[in-house]
């Protein structure tokens, strides 16, 4: 950075001094102009007031150094000269007031004006040569150019600071970053010495690693909570295999209860398997959505009468269940619908009562839950669709439960673009209030 900037620096200083030398020179060659045309001005006068050719002779500006006064006739042949040296005299007949000739390897100014003196024609024909303004160009350059040497050195030396000086966050952003790994993701970028854009990007830096420590957390815990589950089925499995082993072979009674036990813990097993699978597809987005058109107060009646025919111990009913088709998946939303139902289930006393409805309210589909259970704790609410969470870990241990089901409820319902509404009351039961767009028919 420190040489992109002097390189910057160097052609735009380059550039400004030789506009400043070119300006500079131009402006010693007009004052000599200028000078030369003063003396000319005056001369003639001189001349006219003379009213003679004597007066070439007496001209007051004959002498002055680096000055030379030629006078020509008509047919431009040299009639006076200030010079001693009157040879290679020639009358520039094309030479302005803004004429620079080099001659003889002199470089001279010329000013030429006509006169008219006892009806003859002369033109009067100043030079100068420019030695002295060459000498304090030549000077001016140097200093231009001993100013630029210095102010590069200058440049280069207090750049480098400033740069390191400017970039010292970034450094210890690169070490900090370097240091991190997934061993440590809890250490962040310090923005306590950064300003501005680095303040910004430290920033960034720290959201982006508090995303990637909470991802991670995540993982480890979803990891564990699966071995978790997964470890107490394998382990019932393996009590049973080893008793059938042991003793059970000529046991009935032994025999049968390791047979059913076996029996329900792979079933168990191969739910939770079934729903991990479930779920990382929808991480991945692998998982499958087709959507068709259906009616839903037949999904609604369908699930009514499957969950009487296995449930004898609640009272499943309707209130209201409006006619209407719906563009959704039809088996991912029985599947999510089936979650709820079967949590109402689990936690609603025998004899108590599970309601599921469905209306058209602003243009969608509601569909609500409502139960009679036991309730859900206030500060629960907020967890109940995270991962292998459960309210009461004991008891939805007896009753099943696992704590996806929920997070694959919402899953499914999110892809269908609704929403979920959770009320409930320790003791007074939960209703769970579900919004689906109709979709375009």
């Amino acid at each position: 950075m420190t040489a992109v900037y002097t390189l910057i620096f160097s052609i735009t200083l380059f550039v400004l001094s030789i506009s400043l030398i070119i300006g500079f020179r131009f402006f010693l060659i007009n004052e000599a102009q200028n000078e030369l045309a003063k003396y000319n001005t005056v001369s003639t006068s001189y001349v006219k007031l003379d009213n003679g050719t004597k007066s070439f002779k007496n001209n007051i500006f004959a002498n002055i150094k680096y000055v030379t006064l030629n006078v020509f006739d008509e047919n431009e042949t040299l009639v006076y000269s200030s010079q001693k040296d009157k040879n290679n005299i020639s009358f520039h007949k094309e030479t302005t007031t803004n004429s620079v000739i080099n001659e003889f390897n002199q470089q001279l100014v010329f000013v030429t004006s006509k006169l008219e003196l006892n009806n003859k024609i002369f033109f009067f024909q100043f030079s100068k040569d420019l030695n002295k303004e060459n000498i304090y160009l030549a000077i001016f350059t140097v200093i231009i150019f001993i100013v630029n040497i210095f102010s590069l050195i200058i440049t280069l030396g207090f750049g480098s600071r400033a740069s390191k000086k400017m970039l010292l966050p970034i450094k210890h952003m690169t070490k900090t970053i370097r240091a991190i790994s997934i061993n440590v993701l809890e250490k962040r970028i310090n923005v306590s010495t950064s300003h501005d854009e680095l303040k910004q990007l430290a920033e960034t830096f720290n959201e982006m690693l508090d995303r990637l420590q909470t991802s991670y957390e995540m993982q480890n815990q979803f990891v564990s909570d699966a071995s978790h589950e997964l470890r107490t089925p394998i382990a019932v499995i393996q009590g049973y295999a080893n008793l059938l082993y042991r003793w059970g072979k000529d046991d009935k009674e032994v025999l049968a209860e390791s047979i059913t036990a076996i029996k329900s813990e792979s079933y168990n097993m191969q739910q939770l398997v079934e729903k991990l699978l479930f779920l990382a597809r929808s991480d991945k987005k692998t998982q499958k959505i087709y959507k068709e058109y259906f009616c839903a107060n037949e999904l609604i009646n369908e699930l009514i009468k499957e969950t009487k025919l296995i449930d004898s111990n609640h009272q499943i009913s309707s209130d209201l269940n409006e006619k209407l088709s719906i563009y959704a998946d039809k088996n991912l939303l029985k599947q999510a619908l089936r979650i709820f139902i079967d949590n109402s289930i689990k936690y609603t006393p025998i004899g108590g009562t599970i309601k599921l409805n469905s209306y058209i309210k602003k243009s969608s589909l509601t569909i609500e839950i409502i139960d009679t259970g036991i309730g859900i704790a206030k500060n629960d609410l907020p967890h109940i669709f995270t991962r292998f969470y459960r309210c009461d870990k004991s008891r939805s241990k007896e009753s099943g439960g696992t704590g996806l089901g929920l997070s694959i409820s919402k899953w499914i319902i999110s892809k269908h673009n609704g929403s979920i509404l959770v009320e409930s009351k320790p003791e007074m039961g939960t209703k769970i209030t579900i919004g689906l767009p109709l979709g375009k028919k």
